[in-house]
């Protein structure tokens, strides 16, 4: 059982998957199913490396803000009003703005303009990654999607940056995003997300990206192209198309926008080994 549970496929993808559909189903009448993702997260986190915050690094800063985002978004769902469009951008801007917190340590190492430009990546990166994926907090397919293929994107350009611990984070998303998927297509009803589902996804993957930029290996300028996955996975070009058909949609849709992203950590990586060999 244990050399079951020490396998990075089980600890990444079928752990956080179970456990997701676990949560989920047992929630499934409300938008609580949507506690599952971050769940799922904290499956695989726990089953990787464990869940510490102390001495308390940029890493395990991350680590806590995941964990503590599903809680502001059930406070915002009860909250805010929903007539009121600026929250996104609101709570994008302070999600933008953490990023001096988290990443204080490593920002420290920098001086002059690279201290100012990285800061100001950072925050712009994290802040409109987590407002374009708020934004789709009444869609349960796009959300599903935009967590699954950011998920997955953020899970294999980890990889290929040498950062395996993102990876298993990236993954662990992925699959439990997956769940509520998988949930809404057999029940072939929609469960909107609201900001307790999306953002753990829309904040949490933008922290792994970024992390794997600071910590690893992951070049700056492919983070805007995930700004891409909750653009596309939103667009309905058939409005009255049936709900299964929807949610396959946006899936293919968030999984080819997540490309060109995985693509540059690539290339990136390839270089890198050029330049080593």
């Amino acid at each position: 059982m244990q050399e079951w549970l020490d396998h990075p496929m089980v600890q990444a993808g079928v752990a956080p998957l179970l456990v997701a559909l676990l949560v989920a189903g047992a929630l499934r009448r409300t938008r609580l199913a949507w506690l599952a993702v971050v769940a799922g997260y904290a499956t695989a986190a726990s089953l990787s490396a464990g869940i510490t915050f102390s001495p308390m690094t940029a890493g395990r800063k991350v680590t806590l803000l995941v964990l503590l985002s599903p809680l502001v978004g059930l406070a915002l769902d009860r909250l805010a009003p929903r007539s009121f469009r600026a929250v996104p951008w609101l709570v994008g801007a302070v999600c933008g703005l953490s990023t001096l917190w988290v990443f204080a340590s490593l920002l420290g190492q920098r001086e002059g303009t690279t201290l100012v430009t990285t800061a100001a990546g950072l925050m712009v990166f994290v802040g409109m990654q987590t407002t374009l994926t708020l934004r789709l907090r009444e869609d349960g397919a796009a959300g599903g999607a935009v967590g699954v293929a950011s998920g997955l994107g953020v899970g294999i350009a980890a990889l290929l940056s040498a950062s395996i611990g993102y990876l298993t984070g990236g993954v662990g998303m992925a699959a439990a995003a997956g769940a509520l998927l998988l949930l809404q297509y057999v029940l072939n009803q929609a469960r909107a997300p609201g900001y307790t589902g999306l953002l753990p996804i829309g904040f949490g993957l933008a922290l792994f990206a970024a992390a794997t930029t600071m910590l690893a290996q992951l070049p700056g300028y492919a983070l805007p192209l995930l700004w891409a996955v909750p653009l596309l996975a939103a667009w309905r070009p058939a409005a009255d198309a049936a709900w299964r058909a929807r949610l396959a949609l946006s899936t293919a849709l968030a999984v080819a926008s997540v490309l060109p992203f995985v693509l540059a950590a690539w290339f990136a990586a390839r270089a890198g080994s050029s330049v080593v060999s």
